[in-house]
This record gives structure tokens, C-alpha cells and sequence, in this order.
């Protein structure tokens, strides 16, 4: 399915998902007793690293 989309809907399924998976990780840093400000660092974070993975891999 991923294949049949157009290149700019795949760039935003894999941002999407990226953004997704950094605010799962800081849930799950906020449950293990992480502060208030886990959540929206850690999806900060993942949009980082996933550009900066993007960039790398010429997407």
C-alpha cells in the first residue's frame, strides 16, 4: 500500500509516523515517571532525528 501513494503523500505517512513513535517513546517515559514535558521532548526529538535520517537517506 505504502508503494501506490504519490511521493508527497509518503513523505507524510513517514513524518506522520515518525511524530507518532516520538510520542509513544514519551509516554512511555512520562509512565515511568518521567515530568510533564516528556511527551511533547520526546516528539520534538523524533521529528529531529527523522529529518535528520530523511536528509541522510536522500528522502
Amino acid at each position: 500500500m505504502y508503494d501506490s501513494l504519490s511521493e508527497p503523500m509518503r513523505m507524510l505517512v513517514s513524518r506522520l509516523a515518525v511524530l507518532v513513535a516520538g510520542a509513544l517513546v514519551g509516554v512511555a517515559i512520562y509512565g515511568l515517571g518521567g515530568g510533564a514535558l516528556a511527551v511533547p521532548l520526546a516528539a520534538v526529538g523524533a521529528i529531529v532525528i527523522g529529518e535528520v535520517v530523511f536528509l541522510a537517506a536522500g528522502d
